[in-house]
């Protein structure tokens, strides 16, 4: 049972680094950093990935500038700051620049036809030049609606340090009202004065002296 287990989790997980079918087959293991700094644009078959920086539509075709960084299993670019350089990605006929708007991730696959020199403010960077066959625009990720908790937890030793450990739930969008507590009642304190207690009296003259 459990090697059958083993085999059905390792199914999942290599389901989920599986690339979209437009993004499968055999690539250049070359990135776009590297192509700029050689100065050789072999028409390679790549796939490169990153961030839209800008889309500009022609009447011949729509050209993609990206900010590329490395990609996961299934293709997708890696969320931070790691980058692989610029590039331009080149497409017949029209692409929406609404819908590929400037933050958005996409996945290209083309061939490097060109090295061209565009500025940037006052730099003049070298970027590879794909002649594109796909482009793949992922969803955008939202982070989950959760809330942390710490709870430290004591170590003792020469000092007194902790460790949190993190939780995370479900945040509720609804306020917890404490309940209410009344206060007990005050008790009520009998004055009896300055005036003597009296005995009743009683057959026989029993309790008097």
């Amino acid at each position: 049972m459990l090697t059958g287990f083993a085999l059905l989790s390792a199914s999942l997980l290599s389901a989920c680094a599986t690339a979209p079918t437009p993004l499968r087959g055999e690539f250049a293991q070359v990135t776009p950093e590297q192509i700029a700094g050689s100065g050789q644009a072999a028409s390679q078959r790549v796939r490169w990935g990153g961030t839209v920086l800008s889309l500009k539509n022609s009447e011949q075709n729509s050209c993609f500038e990206v900010l590329a960084r490395p990609l996961r299993g299934n293709a997708r670019p890696k969320a931070g700051d790691e980058a692989q350089g610029r590039f331009l990605a080149c497409f017949a006929g029209f692409k929406d620049p609404k819908v590929f708007a400037p933050g958005r991730d996409v996945t290209v696959v083309g061939r490097v036809e060109a090295i061209e020199p565009v500025k940037v403010d006052e730099f003049e960077y070298r970027y590879p030049k794909l002649a594109g066959s796909d482009v793949y625009l992922w969803p955008e990720e939202r982070d989950r609606d959760t809330v942390y908790f710490v709870e430290p937890f004591p170590f003792y030793g020469y000092g007194y340090y902790y460790y949190p450990t993190y939780y995370h739930a479900p945040r509720r969008s609804t306020t917890t009202v404490a309940p209410r507590v009344d206060a007990p009642e005050r008790p009520t304190v009998i004055d009896g004065g300055s005036a003597p207690l009296s005995l009743p009296d009683l057959p026989g003259g029993l309790l008097r002296r």
